[in-house]
């Protein structure tokens, strides 16, 4: 495992900033999707996610398909980081596009904040902070993991390995 002290951690980052922007957001984006990963799963995990038992008909239209909750639950880059210069990526539910939107289609998720935040009618239930507060410590030791070797072909000093 990698450990830093406060100092070469401060000379990481200055080594960080002075390496080419497209290197410095591969190396970064790469990292945090492999903690993201994990958050992915277990957010995505039957029991975690709620999973419709059969499908939903509306007028003998099919509106619900078991399981589209959980195959939209994606890792995704940060344009809002992006913007201001860093990377950033996050776990969300990506929504359909064009066509496939709306209410009546079986394969857009967009109920999931309902299911996610809870209705008056309804209770919560947070399937993706549940999988992004259980695995705060794995998620870093696997960022840390991948950045090692990139950050060993730095050959940085100061970086204990």
């Amino acid at each position: 495992m990698l450990t830093f002290d406060k100092d070469s951690f401060a000379r990481l980052i200055r080594v960080l900033k002075q390496l080419s922007p497209t290197m410095r957001r591969g190396m970064l984006r790469k990292a945090l999707r492999a903690g993201a990963r994990l958050v992915q799963r277990t957010a995505s995990t039957p029991g975690v996610v709620p999973i419709l038992k059969k499908p939903v008909y509306k007028h003998g239209k099919l509106v619900r398909r078991p399981g589209t909750l959980q195959r939209n639950i994606l890792i995704r880059r940060s344009k809002d980081a992006e913007r201001e210069g860093d990377v950033g990526v996050f776990v969300n539910v990506k929504p359909a596009r064009g066509a496939l939107r709306g209410a009546d289609s079986p394969d857009d998720p967009f109920y999931w904040r309902f299911v996610h935040f809870g209705t008056k009618k309804m209770a919560a239930r947070p399937f993706l902070t549940i999988g992004a507060r259980e695995l705060q410590g794995p998620a870093l030791r696997a960022i840390e993991a991948s950045l090692k070797p990139d950050l060993q072909q730095l050959d940085l000093p100061g970086v204990n390995r």
